[in-house]
């Protein structure tokens, strides 16, 4: 089966991909502006599998927060809000990065969900708000936070959705009320 053609803007990034990951990044054929998405990229990427998580931009210190991190940083932040002007190619190209979200925080949110629901299952308990283990604590206070966000209205439809499974849940294992 033949690949779709994806325009010859993509046909550019493709080819700096392809050159990059192959390691002839210095010898392509591709434009330079391709070649240097791609290297920001790979860069973004990078930061993501050696530090766990992806580059911050902003932070209460900005002291603490180093410049190549806050440049990768602002470098999603700018894919995501330029997203019309990407071409075909590279809009595919995030969607399978891992380490790039279009939407951080609703992947947050939906891994934290992913993780109470887990641990409901796995213990048959809601995570308490017990400091002697700091992710079932960590969890307890989320939960606790998204019930105050659908108790003044400010819960989107979906999630407070999906804690309405969550609830449901906790009702049949026999536990009523917010986690201690």
């Amino acid at each position: 089966m033949a690949e779709p053609d994806l325009g010859p803007r993509s046909a550019h990034y493709a080819k700096a991909d392809e050159d990059g990951a192959n390691g002839d990044a210095d010898r392509t054929s591709a434009s330079k502006w391709a070649v240097n998405w791609v290297s920001a990229l790979y860069g973004y990427e990078d930061f993501w599998r050696e530090n766990g998580r992806t580059p911050r931009e902003r932070t209460r210190n900005l002291t603490t927060l180093p410049g190549d991190e806050r440049r990768r940083g602002e470098w999603a932040r700018y894919q995501r809000r330029f997203e019309i002007t990407l071409c075909r190619y590279q809009i595919i190209r995030l969607d399978l990065s891992p380490a790039f979200e279009w939407d951080p925080q609703e992947h947050i949110w939906q891994k934290n969900f992913a993780a109470y629901l887990h641990h409901l299952q796995l213990t048959g308990n809601p995570p308490y708000l017990k400091g002697a283990d700091p992710v079932e604590f960590a969890l307890g206070r989320w939960f606790n936070r998204q019930l105050r966000q659908g108790q003044i209205g400010v819960q989107p439809k979906n999630r407070a959705d999906q804690l309405a499974v969550l609830l449901a849940l906790r009702s049949t294992t026999g536990q009523i009320g917010h986690p201690r």
